[in-house]
Protein backbone atom coordinates (compact mmCIF):
# COMPACT_ATOMS: atom_id res chain seq x y z
CA UNK A 1 0.00 0.00 0.00
CA UNK A 2 2.76 2.40 0.72
CA UNK A 3 4.20 1.77 -2.50
CA UNK A 4 0.89 3.01 -4.35
CA UNK A 5 0.25 6.01 -2.25
CA UNK A 6 4.18 6.44 -3.01
CA UNK A 7 4.12 6.30 -6.97
CA UNK A 8 0.61 8.09 -6.83
CA UNK A 9 2.69 11.06 -4.93
CA UNK A 10 5.20 11.17 -7.17
CA UNK A 11 3.02 11.29 -10.23
CA UNK A 12 0.76 14.11 -8.95
CA UNK A 13 4.31 15.87 -8.25
CA UNK A 14 5.52 15.41 -11.85
CA UNK A 15 2.09 16.39 -13.02
CA UNK A 16 2.20 19.81 -11.30
CA UNK A 17 5.47 20.45 -12.23
CA UNK A 18 4.73 19.65 -15.89
CA UNK A 19 1.75 21.71 -15.64
CA UNK A 20 3.82 24.51 -14.23
CA UNK A 21 6.41 24.33 -17.11
CA UNK A 22 3.46 25.14 -19.82
CA UNK A 23 2.05 27.86 -17.62
CA UNK A 24 0.50 31.02 -20.20
CA UNK A 25 1.67 33.42 -17.60
CA UNK A 26 4.11 36.52 -19.83
CA UNK A 27 6.60 35.19 -17.53
CA UNK A 28 7.60 31.73 -18.93
CA UNK A 29 6.80 33.74 -22.74
CA UNK A 30 10.01 32.78 -25.32
CA UNK A 31 11.39 36.10 -25.89
CA UNK A 32 12.98 36.62 -29.28
CA UNK A 33 17.11 36.84 -29.48
CA UNK A 34 17.85 40.07 -31.03
CA UNK A 35 21.69 40.60 -32.62
CA UNK A 36 22.35 44.21 -32.63
CA UNK A 37 23.49 45.56 -35.98
CA UNK A 38 27.11 46.21 -36.36
CA UNK A 39 28.15 49.94 -35.50
CA UNK A 40 30.92 51.92 -37.26
CA UNK A 41 34.01 52.56 -35.11
CA UNK A 42 34.22 55.50 -34.09
CA UNK A 43 37.82 56.79 -33.32
CA UNK A 44 38.09 58.46 -29.95
CA UNK A 45 40.63 61.10 -29.90
CA UNK A 46 41.96 61.96 -26.25
CA UNK A 47 41.21 66.03 -26.08
CA UNK A 48 44.00 67.16 -23.65
CA UNK A 49 46.04 65.01 -26.25
CA UNK A 50 44.69 66.66 -28.91
CA UNK A 51 44.99 70.60 -27.65
CA UNK A 52 49.12 69.42 -26.17
CA UNK A 53 49.73 68.30 -29.90
CA UNK A 54 48.27 71.29 -31.24
CA UNK A 55 50.10 73.54 -29.39
CA UNK A 56 53.26 71.73 -30.19
CA UNK A 57 52.57 71.82 -33.98
CA UNK A 58 52.25 75.79 -33.12
CA UNK A 59 55.50 75.32 -32.18
CA UNK A 60 57.09 72.87 -34.37
CA UNK A 61 55.79 76.10 -37.16
CA UNK A 62 58.61 78.27 -35.60
CA UNK A 63 61.41 75.65 -34.89
CA UNK A 64 60.38 74.85 -39.02
CA UNK A 65 61.50 78.64 -39.71
CA UNK A 66 64.45 78.58 -37.11
CA UNK A 67 66.01 75.78 -38.98
CA UNK A 68 65.38 76.93 -42.45
CA UNK A 69 67.13 80.27 -43.27
CA UNK A 70 66.96 83.43 -40.97
CA UNK A 71 69.82 85.13 -42.58
CA UNK A 72 66.99 87.34 -44.13
CA UNK A 73 65.50 88.27 -40.45
CA UNK A 74 66.24 91.91 -38.91
CA UNK A 75 67.79 91.82 -35.74
CA UNK A 76 64.29 92.91 -34.12
CA UNK A 77 62.49 90.17 -36.37
CA UNK A 78 64.79 87.16 -34.53
CA UNK A 79 64.37 88.80 -31.15
CA UNK A 80 60.34 88.48 -31.69
CA UNK A 81 60.68 84.86 -33.39
CA UNK A 82 62.81 83.79 -29.97
CA UNK A 83 59.94 85.57 -27.76
CA UNK A 84 57.43 83.65 -29.76
CA UNK A 85 59.20 80.39 -28.93
CA UNK A 86 59.24 80.93 -25.74
CA UNK A 87 55.53 81.97 -24.76
CA UNK A 88 54.64 79.05 -27.32
CA UNK A 89 57.35 76.27 -25.31
CA UNK A 90 56.02 77.27 -22.28
CA UNK A 91 52.06 76.97 -23.47
CA UNK A 92 53.33 73.53 -24.81
CA UNK A 93 54.86 72.50 -21.76
CA UNK A 94 51.54 73.26 -19.75
CA UNK A 95 49.06 71.14 -22.26
CA UNK A 96 51.44 68.25 -22.60
CA UNK A 97 51.71 68.16 -18.34
CA UNK A 98 47.99 68.30 -18.40
CA UNK A 99 47.43 65.62 -20.76
CA UNK A 100 50.16 63.33 -19.19
CA UNK A 101 48.03 63.86 -15.87
CA UNK A 102 44.83 62.95 -18.00
CA UNK A 103 46.92 59.69 -19.10
CA UNK A 104 46.73 60.91 -22.89
CA UNK A 105 50.08 60.93 -23.58
CA UNK A 106 53.45 59.05 -21.78
CA UNK A 107 55.61 60.71 -19.37
CA UNK A 108 58.31 61.31 -21.89
CA UNK A 109 56.31 63.62 -23.62
CA UNK A 110 56.28 66.31 -20.44
CA UNK A 111 60.62 65.42 -19.77
CA UNK A 112 60.40 66.09 -23.78
CA UNK A 113 59.04 69.52 -23.00
CA UNK A 114 60.90 70.55 -20.47
CA UNK A 115 64.12 69.76 -22.06
CA UNK A 116 62.76 71.87 -24.88
CA UNK A 117 61.82 74.48 -22.48
CA UNK A 118 65.07 74.27 -21.17
CA UNK A 119 67.36 74.76 -24.15
CA UNK A 120 65.13 77.51 -25.45
CA UNK A 121 65.49 79.80 -22.48
CA UNK A 122 69.13 79.21 -22.69
CA UNK A 123 69.02 81.30 -25.88
CA UNK A 124 70.84 84.89 -25.46
CA UNK A 125 67.59 87.14 -26.04
CA UNK A 126 69.70 90.00 -27.46
CA UNK A 127 70.71 88.00 -30.33
CA UNK A 128 67.43 86.58 -30.55
CA UNK A 129 67.36 83.30 -32.69
CA UNK A 130 70.57 83.21 -33.06
CA UNK A 131 71.32 83.10 -29.37
CA UNK A 132 70.16 79.48 -29.36
CA UNK A 133 73.97 77.76 -29.63
CA UNK A 134 73.98 74.60 -32.39
CA UNK A 135 74.03 72.00 -29.17
CA UNK A 136 70.82 73.77 -27.76
CA UNK A 137 69.04 73.82 -32.03
CA UNK A 138 70.63 70.01 -31.63
CA UNK A 139 68.77 68.82 -28.45
CA UNK A 140 65.78 70.86 -29.14
CA UNK A 141 65.26 69.34 -32.54
CA UNK A 142 65.85 65.84 -30.88
CA UNK A 143 63.22 66.39 -28.24
CA UNK A 144 60.62 67.70 -30.59
CA UNK A 145 60.89 64.91 -33.11
CA UNK A 146 60.07 62.74 -29.83
CA UNK A 147 56.95 64.70 -29.46
CA UNK A 148 55.81 64.42 -32.63
CA UNK A 149 55.52 60.52 -32.46
CA UNK A 150 53.76 60.76 -29.43
CA UNK A 151 51.33 62.93 -31.13
CA UNK A 152 51.27 60.68 -33.86
CA UNK A 153 50.57 57.94 -31.45
CA UNK A 154 47.90 59.35 -29.78
CA UNK A 155 46.02 59.78 -33.80
CA UNK A 156 47.12 63.35 -33.89
CA UNK A 157 48.76 63.75 -37.39
CA UNK A 158 51.33 66.18 -38.66
CA UNK A 159 49.26 69.11 -40.58
CA UNK A 160 49.82 69.84 -43.93
CA UNK A 161 51.05 73.08 -42.74
CA UNK A 162 54.16 71.57 -40.58
CA UNK A 163 55.32 69.47 -43.42
CA UNK A 164 55.22 72.90 -46.09
CA UNK A 165 57.39 74.19 -44.11
CA UNK A 166 59.91 72.16 -43.76
CA UNK A 167 60.43 71.40 -47.09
Amino acid sequence: MRRKIATVGLVALGASLILAGCSSSAESEVTPTVTPAPTEAIEVIAVLAQDACDDYFALDLIRSQINGDTTALTKKQKKALLTELQSDTDLMVVSIDSAVIGGELPAKALANAERIQNNVNKANPKKGTDGITAKSLKRLNLSSERIERYCVAAGNDLPIDNINARS
